[in-house]
Parts: C-alpha cells; structure tokens; sequence
C-alpha cells in the first residue's frame, strides 16, 4: 500500500513542478508585409549630444501594427538594441494610438500606413568613435484579417564629428512623430474611482473647467490593458468644472488601486471649422472617496467578446459543466480507473451502507479537489501570460512518463505480482488510516489525471468560456466538471434502491480485477507512444529503464530481507532518475505522419486557401487526446468520410498539440474551446470557421463538408 501510495505522490510532484516545454519559434516570412528600417534626425552626430532615431514602420493598406497597451488582441512592436559602450538607448516615446474594432467585442489600439517611434539617444562626451553603428533586433505583429509575427534587424551607421549635423528627412519624419506623443496638461487635475463593474475618471481642469464647457468625444486609452473593457462604450459627463468618464471594468482589472493609473486622453474642442483634436496623457490618482454613479456599483463585467456573468448565466455555465463531467464517465480515457470504481461498489454495496456512502464521498473529494487543483495551475499559467489549454499537463514528457509508472505499477497490483491491501477499496490506497476511504479518495484523483485530456460534449463550451472569466468562476467550473464525474457513483451509494441491481460479490470479481489490468497496460503502450512522439528514441529508452526499475523494486521488496530491501530501494532511484532524466531531453523533431491528403495547418496556408475559396477542415488533435485517436480511426477513416472529403474538394489540414505550441493554443482559444480534440470547418464562400462536436459521427461530418462547400 505504501509503496504505490509513494508512487502516487510522486507522480503528483512531478505534475506540479515539471517545466513546461520551450515555446515554439515564431513564423517570419522571407517577404515582410511591414516596410522597417531605423531613421535619424541627425546626419552627423557629436560626441555629448542628445539626438532622436525613430524606428519606422510602413504598412500596406488595410494592415495595422500595434500601440503600446494593443487592447484586446495583438502585441507591441520591441526591439533590443545592440550599441557600443558610450551610447545610451531611451525609450520608446509612442504617437496617440487610433482605434482598431475588429469585431462588435474586439478593439484594439494601433497605427496603420505609418508610423515612426521615436527613440532618444545620449553619447558621453568622451565618445571618441569615427562612427556610430547602432543595430536594432525588432520584431512587430502585423494584422489584417490574420496575423504575421515578423522580425528583422535594422542598422544605422552615423559619423561622428565635432558639430553635429542634421538630417533633413529624418529630423521632419521624427518631429512629426514628436508632436503626436501626447503631453501632461498644465492645470489638469485626474482622479480614478473603482467600482463593482465600471472605472470612473474625473478630471478637473485645463480644458475642462468651467471656464472651458465646449468638450467632446472624450476617449480614454489606458496603458494597463486590463484595467478597463475596450470595446465597451466609454460614457462621458458633464459636472461642474469637471468630466466625468465612466468606463466598463476589465474582467482582469485589479480593484486594489494603490497607484496612480496612466494612459492617453482624446478629445475634441469647439465644434465646425473651429474644431480641434486634442491628445494629452494623464496620471490619475486613486480616490476612494469618489461618489461613484450608481451604474458602476453593480455585478462585475464579463470577460471581453462574453456575456456578463449575473446568477443565472453562472448558473447555466455550472450546470453546463455538470453535465460536461457526466458525460466524461463515457469517454474512453477513463474507462480502466472507473472500471476499478465499479467493482469497489460491487464490492460493497452489499455492506454497511453507511461505510458506502462515506466511501464515496472520498470518491467525490478527491474527483473535485483534483479537479480544482488542475484549474488552479491552469489558471497560474494564464496570469503569467502562457497560452495553455486544458489538457496542457501531458504536453510535458515527464509527466507523461510518471503517468506511465503509476498505470504500470497498478496492472501489476491488479494481477497479484504484489499486494496493497485484502480489498479492492484500497486500490492507490496509503492517504487515510481508515481502511477503504484512502483508495477511494486516490481512485478518484487518479481518474481525474487520466480523464483531463478528455475534452467532451458540453465540457468543451463550459471550459472555454470559463478560461475567458476571472478566476473564481474557473475554479467553480472545474468543481461543477468533478460532481458532475463521481454523480453516478454518488448517487447510487445514496439510493439504497439502486444498490439492488449490483451483482453479488463472488469470484468473478478477482478474474475481471485480473482482466482489469489488460487495459491499464495498453494505457502504458498509448503513453510509450505519446513519449516517443515528445521525446524521441531516447525518452523510450529511459522510460523502458523505469518500468525495468520498478519491477525489480517490486520483486526484490517481497524477498523480504535487507539486502533485498536496500536493492529495492536503489531501483526506485533509478527508476526515478531515469523519470527525472527525460525532462532534459530536447523535444523531439518527429510528430505523427500526416494522413492521406492531409496538409500541416498555419495561419499563412489557411489564409491562402480561404482567398482562393476552398474549403477546408481542421483537426486540431494531440497524441495523448484518447478522444482524438478514437475520431480519427473511427469517423476520420470511414471510407465515406475521405469519398466526402474527395468529393466536395475540401482540404484537410492538422494542428498537432502534443508539444506545447503556442499558435495552436491560440488558435483553440480564439474559438471559444480549452483544448483537444478542436474540428473547424471553414466555408468555401468566407465566413467564420463552424466548429463540429468533439464526439464526430459519419453524418456529422459529411454533412458540414456538403454545407462548407456549398
């Protein structure tokens, strides 16, 4: 009992703190949209001056890069910048942004045609140089309908004389950018209250003083992308001698306002030919003795491009979550750990009932704690800016490897090689002193790590839209997915009727405890599989190493003598060190063969099948998706299906996420979905992608491949 119970906390350890793997290389195209180069506003520079360069950025029409806070979408442009010793880089000094709506709930905050980003530059007075070489290391996103991450290194070489130089050219591209960098205005006085669902700017003032009434088109661009819901309307009052600004609170916004908050002011004076635009950037210190309107005190704001979540849509989500977890009872990844769970109410159910019951509410315990603990890392690494889904735990080999351990040493329990207690209840036991309760707890934190790949009907929705949300509702949605896995088992422990119906204990029980382990060894084959996939040959060899480890560990601690003992335990640290060795392993290069017609999915070749109008399918999968295997030998491989695709020209394509790739989880996210299987169906004639059930039938399919082609 207490060996596998080691087995079980380490695996758990190895869950918790394995490295997540290095994100993947970004896409730069061989032909940059965005024309980049670095200009001066000096020909000549000298030494001890001050001068400007700007970083430049022309784009072709329709295309846009990013401001410093890109608002909902989108990131801003960087560059490291390589100079000698002697020259001091400042900062970006930004140009007032424009507003980008992508969508009713999407905006973003950016520059289109041209732009140029000013950058001061100090050289020492004992910069004794014939020249100056300053290299910038940039990369920008830049936007139309899809998204290219682009890179380039930028160099400037300038002479350096006794008496500076201007440059003509240079010096008119950067004092133009200069002018539009907006500026403090004297006299102006901003505060920033928070409230239930809306951020209230007051600004008292300037050109908002009673002395000055003939103000519009207020617009505020935070520089905290969090702070406020960019898409939503910005609503601007009149007080007396001051603007009030009541903005939608961001679904991530901080309500602990210890720091005065920044950002840019647009707004626009007179009116007719007299009119005048006006950008000033302002500091607004926190006031919380602000008298908030009352459309500001009310439920917290929904995260951006959802419904706010009042009672009633919570409700809804929990009961969608509910049924999610209901349904992963079905799913075929967790059909070994569940197998054991029937066969201990089998075993019991016949007892007392009170034992029953309190065996299955550790059943539920450990289902929704273990859940909740997942959620709770997957929401760590959402506030750290990584793009995970659920699932994500198995796209480190480690992981995967010490899964492959506990299934391994489990069969082996389950076939009688070696002992961990006289009752069925006390499968994965070691975590309570009450004989029973402690299997059954683990039982259920087990079916939990073999069931989070599984993304079923319902769970899919209820996990995408819970991600988008604070976390709280996260954590409760992760909770209601738990109740909703160990339900069954529950309630039949709580319904003496149903207890009627379950077998009599007998010896059948130890022949289907012993077929039992046949399914927990073909887990062991799917997640060798999986390593190879990750990690090469070389993952194999030493996961093959700890399953050689183990076993011996196992044999040799039931000789029963200390030098048996003492080669036990030193099995174990192999076996461990061998686990342990695999996160070092570089990620292997191969991935599963592609299929048939089937093409490796990019944005790039997305976007250059759309434009030609041909339709195209999707099959964003994982190795270690149980669900995405059965689709894809069953449904995917139905002759009818591939006739269908055939027939109807539609292009196939695959997004494999078995190693951590940062595209695909953004792509899983911008569909509203936590993780694997993902099937998209995009239409010849335009449009957005249609997203078919994770559970894919021969109708289903053919028939949204008829519809995309139209």
């Amino acid at each position: 009992m207490r060996l596998l119970a080691s087995l079980a906390t380490a695996f758990v350890l190895l869950t918790g703190l394995a490295p997540m793997a290095p994100a993947q290389p970004g896409w730069a195209s061989n032909e940059p949209i965005v024309a980049a180069d670095l200009v001066s506003d000096m020909a000549a520079v000298a030494p001890g001056e001050r001068f400007y360069l700007g970083f430049r950025q022309v784009m072709p029409e329709g295309w846009h890069t990013y401001w410093r806070n890109p608002g909902d979408n989108g990131l801003p442009p960087e560059v490291r910048w390589e100079v000698p010793a002697g020259v001091t880089m400042g900062e970006f000094e930004w140009p007032a942004p424009i507003e980008l709506p992508l969508a009713e709930t999407i905006l973003d905050y950016g520059y289109h045609d041209e732009v140029v980003l000013p950058v001061p530059v100090q050289l020492d007075a004992e910069f004794d140089a014939s020249e100056l070489v300053i290299i910038g290391h940039a990369s920008w996103l830049v936007c139309e309908i899809i998204c290219v991450p682009e890179e380039g290194t930028l160099t400037l070489t300038l002479p350096v004389e006794a008496q500076s130089r201007r440059d003509e050219a240079g010096y008119w591209y950067i004092q133009a950018a200069l002018d539009s960098v907006p500026r403090t205005l004297a006299g102006l006085e901003a505060r920033i209250g928070f409230g239930d669902t809306a951020v209230v700017l007051e600004l008292e003032g300037g050109d908002f003083s009673a002395a000055s009434p003939d103000w519009h088109d207020l617009t505020f661009f935070p520089y905290d992308a969090s702070l406020i819901t960019h898409a939503a309307q910005q609503q601007a009052e009149r007080g007396e001698g001051l603007a009030r600004l009541t903005l939608a609170r961001g679904y991530q916004a901080d309500p602990q306002l210890s720091a005065a908050r920044g950002g840019v002011l647009r707004y626009t004076l007179g009116s007719g030919s007299g009119a005048r635009e006006r950008a000033i950037e302002i500091w607004a210190e926190p006031d919380s003795d602000m008298v908030l309107p009352a459309s500001a005190t009310g439920a917290p704001a929904a995260a951006p491009g959802t419904a706010p979540v009042v009672a009633p849509g919570l409700i809804g989500l929990l009961l969608l979550a509910f049924g999610g977890g209901l349904i992963l009872n079905l799913m075929p990844c967790v059909f070994p750990i569940l197998s054991i769970k029937v066969l201990q109410f089998v075993e019991g159910a016949h007892d007392d009932p009170h034992r029953v019951q309190r065996h299955a509410l550790f059943f539920l315990a450990g289902v929704i704690l273990s859940f909740v603990a997942l959620a709770a890392v997957l929401v760590g690494l959402r506030e750290f800016g990584l793009p995970v889904g659920w699932g994500f735990q198995l796209q480190v080999p480690v992981v995967v490897a010490g899964l492959t351990l506990l299934l391994f040493a489990i069969g082996l329990n389950l076939l009688g090689v070696f002992e961990i207690g006289t009752s069925l209840q006390n499968v994965g036991g070691g975590l309570s002193q009450k004989p029973g309760a402690q299997g059954a707890f683990f039982t259920g934190v087990l079916a939990v790590i073999v069931a989070a790949p599984c993304v079923g009907p319902l769970a899919a929705g209820a996990l995408g839209l819970a991600l988008t949300q604070p976390a709280i509702i996260v954590l409760l949605v992760a909770a209601a997915m738990g109740a909703g896995l160990a339900a069954p088992f529950v309630l039949v422990s709580f319904i003496p009727a149903l207890q009627g119906f379950m077998p009599k204990p007998g010896r059948w029980m130890e022949q289907f405890k012993q077929f039992l382990a046949f399914p927990m060894f073909a887990s062991v084959l799917w997640l060798s599989w999986v390593l190879v996939i990750q990690s090469g040959a070389a993952g194999l060899l030493l996961l093959g190493t700890g399953l050689l480890a183990l076993s011996l560990a196992i044999w040799a601690r039931k000789q029963r003598h200390l030098a048996w003992t003492m080669i036990a335990i030193l099995s174990l640290l192999t076996g461990l060190g061998a686990t342990l060795a695999i996160a070092r392993l570089p990620a292997a290069t191969n991935a599963p063969s592609l299929s048939g017609g089937e093409e490796a999915w990019s944005r790039e070749r997305v976007a250059e099948l759309r434009a030609s109008g041909q339709p195209i399918f999707i099959d964003v999968t994982a190795a270690w998706c149980v669900t995405c295997q059965v689709n894809k030998l069953g449904t995917l491989s139905d002759p009818a299906v591939a006739e269908a695709f055939e027939r109807y020209g539609v292009v196939e394509m695959r997004a494999d996420w078995t190693n951590r790739n940062d595209e695909i989880a953004a792509l899983i996210a911008e569909h509203g979905q936590a993780g694997v299987p993902l099937y998209l169906v995009y239409p010849a004639d335009g449009g957005p992608a249609r997203v078919l059930p994770s559970v894919l039938t021969r109708d289903i399919i053919i028939n949204a491949l008829a519809e995309a082609a139209g």
